[in-house]
């Protein structure tokens, strides 16, 4: 079984790596998405019950709109 935390912690720290590496916009925008989609599938193919599914993929939504923002300021400031 996946140990969620640490996944969306991976997600977190892959995300603004990418950033400190001089990523792209349009490459931290996808790479976000990528990694959304990992964690998603991640989750859906875990052992837990379809409630904590659910929560969890809702905590992911908002940590990808809050990478979402980071990588806005990132390149755009406020």
């Amino acid at each position: 079984m996946i140990d969620y935390l640490n996944l969306k912690n991976s997600y977190i720290r892959a995300l603004q790596t990418g950033l400190l590496l001089n990523a792209g916009y349009e490459d931290a925008k996808r790479g976000n998405d990528i990694l959304h989609k990992f964690c998603e599938t991640c989750i859906d193919n875990s052992n837990y019950s379809e409630t904590d599914k659910q929560n969890m993929k809702r905590d992911l939504e908002l940590v990808k709109e809050a990478l979402s923002g980071e990588i806005e300021h990132h390149f755009h400031g406020s």
